[in-house]
């Protein structure tokens, strides 16, 4: 065998041996890790969450994550970082219901053209107990 070919062929077993490990490295993290939970509280259903509130847990990202919200002439978002809980009271409580829109959104970044890419899911109909 000549040593051109011994060369290639060395190079090639080395590929083929390292090339298992590196997509083991490369598949995503269990399920578990990629969490997201979110919880709207109307109300005082929740009292230590406060009045109207919207609870959100974030595990790893991406896709960052946030909640858009609309409420009589109120509209907001809420950012919801990675690893953490955010809580995050919209009113303070009151009688009078008002009806409430919100919708979960995830913002990746596209490599290709660089640019970012938001995806919102449908709105959800609650209410606000405020004054």
């Amino acid at each position: 065998m000549s040593l051109a070919r011994s060369t290639r062929l060395a190079a090639l077993l080395t590929v083929l041996l390292l090339t298992p490990t590196t997509v083991a490295a490369a598949t995503p993290a269990p399920a578990a890790a990629q969490t997201f939970e979110l919880r709207y509280h109307p109300g005082d259903t929740s009292p230590e969450h406060g009045p109207n509130s919207f609870v959100i847990t974030v595990g790893d990202c991406p896709p960052l994550r946030h909640i858009d919200y609309q409420w009589g002439s109120t509209r907001g978002k809420i950012s919801a970082p990675c690893g953490e809980t955010t809580i995050s009271s919209l009113a303070p409580l009151g009688v009078t219901e008002h009806p409430l829109q919100w919708r979960t959104c995830s913002t990746t970044l596209w490599r290709y053209p660089p640019r970012l890419h938001t995806v919102c899911g449908d709105y959800h109909h609650d209410v606000v107990l405020t004054d």
